[in-house]
């Protein structure tokens, strides 16, 4: 989508970005979660990016729940941690919506969405990684020792939520005798 975006809605152009966007919100929680598990999160991740969320779906399927305290924190997980990359992810989600929501017509969209098979897939696979992502939150929850289900609830408001969930999740913590040997 870097060519000319004259003939094309902004509908369309939201729905892109916001599906360049969902990676990056999985890695946050895939850089740590996907340590101890059968496939990879971070390559499960990276692999959506390029061929999108459904990508994520045999990830899923293997995942066992995984609330161990130990993890190896890296360069990655300290970036992904930080408050700064939510934000840069939130500005950019909030200005795509707006940007759709002031210049897109729903209606040449659904139209899209009916005519264009592509068009039609990007919109299940948005969905498909939104109801996908609370899956995750609830062991990453435990790993930081938190008990308030209100995190949990705000991530199935699609996309926004789990950034805001992301902005509002306490650091992980290590315990000071480890963190050597897992880094």
């Amino acid at each position: 989508m870097l060519g000319p975006w004259n003939n094309i809605d902004p509908y369309v152009i939201a729905l892109f970005w916001f599906l360049g966007i969902w990676p990056f919100v999985y890695m946050s929680v895939l850089l740590v979660d996907g340590q101890n598990q059968q496939l990879n999160g971070s390559l499960a991740s990276l692999l959506a990016m390029a061929l999108g969320g459904f990508i994520l779906l045999p990830y899923f399927a293997l995942r066992r729940s995984e609330t161990t305290k130990q993890f190896r924190s890296n360069l990655f997980v300290r970036i992904f941690e930080s408050k700064l990359v939510t934000i840069l992810l939130m500005i950019a989600a909030i200005g795509f919506a707006l940007y759709a929501l002031k210049f897109g017509d729903i209606h040449a969209f659904l139209h899209e969405f009916r005519t264009h098979q592509f068009i039609h897939i990007m919109t299940i696979d948005f969905f498909v990684v939104s109801f996908l992502f609370p899956g995750l939150v609830e062991d990453d929850l435990k790993r930081r020792k938190i008990t308030n289900n209100n995190y949990f609830r705000i991530c199935f408001l699609p996309l926004l939520g789990p950034l805001i969930y992301l902005y509002q999740r306490p650091p992980l913590e290590q315990k000071k005798s480890n963190e050597k040997n897992l880094l």
